[in-house]
């Protein structure tokens, strides 16, 4: 028997009461960091590394889940006066040595972030020590977050207004890749037609039993959800002309929404897609398309998502999963409307 799914739209739902209090996981997770030492920052430059998990396969956190950490630390260190944020993300599932020994690089102009005027030569303060709230293993991610970040961006600890003003003035997508972005918007999107961006990351998004541990989906979300929710988006607009744009990590997601919308599917060629089942691609050395014998360079595949959690900011309405991706294509479009999968 199919479970029912249930959705949080932005525009028209409220929150679900049953929901917002933190799980007991949770709440023994939030009360064992609390205790954790921070580090003084006040008038010194915040030095982020890449964070490592204690999992094989999880041992470093993907590209999104460091981008909403710079975010907070950006907050972080606006609260307590920080003179700035440096970042040096070195870990090996984005690092492209041709490119250089810091990947956040590879995707955003400036590692290195004033917040304070005149914060050039400031002492730094490194966050690398094991045990602490802010270091090897804690971002600041549970500061956007919140105390429920397995229900973000439902609920939350910094609003998207807020974290799109740090986006604006902190924060700059490598010009390359915004011309490409600029271009794809341009030559796909048809002139009035009402875009709805799709979102369904597959693969790592469910932990089956040890999930209800970790606050993670125990069970898939079934793609005819996906789809029938993008129906009722259109139909709340009724718009004359619509397409719908797929972002996916699975090969047989994508394949059902072109079946579901036909020639009305946009989605990028050459993003890594795997099979359901198969393991994530920001873990997996050799990602694929749908060629299983093409090689993506690990600087492709965080580009890739880049490119699509622009687009996705480009659409006029966003149906989602939980996702760090598709969370910042909310950070980047703070009016975007979405409908997100609760459970």
């Amino acid at each position: 028997m199919s479970r029912a799914v249930e959705w949080y739209r932005s525009d028209r739902t409220r929150v679900p009461r049953d929901l917002v209090q933190p799980s007991t996981s949770r709440v023994v997770r939030n009360w064992l960091r609390a205790w954790l030492p921070e580090a003084e920052v006040g008038g010194k430059t915040i030095v982020l590394y890449s964070r490592q998990g204690f999992r094989k396969l999880s041992s470093w956190a993907g590209m999104f889940s460091e981008f909403h950490s710079v975010l907070g630390a950006l907050k972080y260190g606006e609260t307590r006066h920080a003179a700035g944020v440096r970042v040096d993300f070195r870990s090996p599932l984005y690092l492209d040595p041709e490119r250089g020994s810091n990947w956040w690089t590879y995707f955003f102009r400036r590692s290195v972030m004033n917040i304070e005027s005149g914060a050039g030569g400031a002492a730094e303060v490194h966050l690398n020590r094991p045990v602490a709230k802010y270091g090897r293993h804690g971002g600041f991610c549970d500061l956007v977050n919140g105390t429920t970040p397995y229900l973000y961006p439902m609920t939350y600890g910094v609003s998207r207004s807020e974290l799109h003003r740090l986006l604006a003035e902190h924060i700059e997508v490598q010009p390359d890749i915004q011309t490409e972005v600029q271009r794809l918007v341009a030559t796909s999107f048809e002139p009035g037609a009402y875009v709805v961006g799709v979102h369904y990351r597959g693969t790592d998004a469910t932990r089956r039993f040890a999930g209800a541990l970790t606050d993670y989906r125990t069970y898939r979300i079934p793609y005819r959800a996906y789809a029938d929710e993008v129906r009722l988006a259109l139909e709340a607009t009724a718009p004359r002309a619509y397409q719908v744009l797929v972002a996916t990590d699975e090969i047989e997601c994508l394949e059902f929404m072109r079946r579901e919308f036909g020639d009305r599917v946009l989605y990028l060629e050459d993003a890594p897609r795997v099979h359901a089942g198969d393991l994530a691609i920001h873990f997996d050395g050799l990602a694929i398309h749908f060629d299983p014998n093409l090689p993506m360079s690990n600087y492709q595949k965080g580009k890739s998502g880049l490119v699509d959690c622009l687009l996705l900011a480009a659409t006029n309405y966003l149906v989602k999963g939980r996702s760090n991706v598709s969370d910042a294509s909310l950070a980047f479009n703070p009016r975007l409307p979405y409908s997100f999968c609760v459970r």
